[in-house]
């Protein structure tokens, strides 16, 4: 049964912390902040507040803070705060105006150095060039 998915349907208006659920599809009005697994906001849909999410799948409205492991973000999407992620997939028409912070690190928050730059100072220009 923890498998199952959660819901708040079309013309639902939830407000507060949503605890407890692995997965959960909105379509309705949503102001609240949630730690998940998998999250889905419909094309109706308008959230408002925090998700920590392994996946999001976005395709309505989301105002807020986002951390997801990997965020979808469908045609109808409109995503507004900030959106922290580590993969990323955006179809044509989707609508960003937020913050986006790539491949950030969970001990402190911060975006990771990426192993193959940590050191570009010390590489030959034409290195750099190429990296361009």
């Amino acid at each position: 049964m923890s498998d199952q998915q959660s819901s708040i349907g079309i013309g639902a208006k939830f407000k507060g912390k949503i605890t407890g659920a692995k997965a959960l599809e909105i379509n309705g009005d949503v102001e609240a902040d949630i730690d998940i697994g998998k999250i889905t906001i419909g094309q109706d849909a308008h959230f408002k507040g925090g998700i920590k999410a392994d996946l999001a799948v976005i395709s309505g409205i989301y105002e807020g803070t986002m951390q997801a492991e990997s965020i979808w973000l469908t045609d109808t999407s409109r995503v507004s705060g900030e959106i922290r992620y580590q993969s990323l997939q955006m179809d044509r028409g989707a609508a960003l105006n937020c913050r986006v912070v790539y491949n950030w690190d969970d001990t402190d928050q911060k975006p990771k150095k990426s192993k193959s730059k940590d050191k570009v100072e010390d590489q030959p220009d034409d290195i750099i060039e190429e990296d361009k």
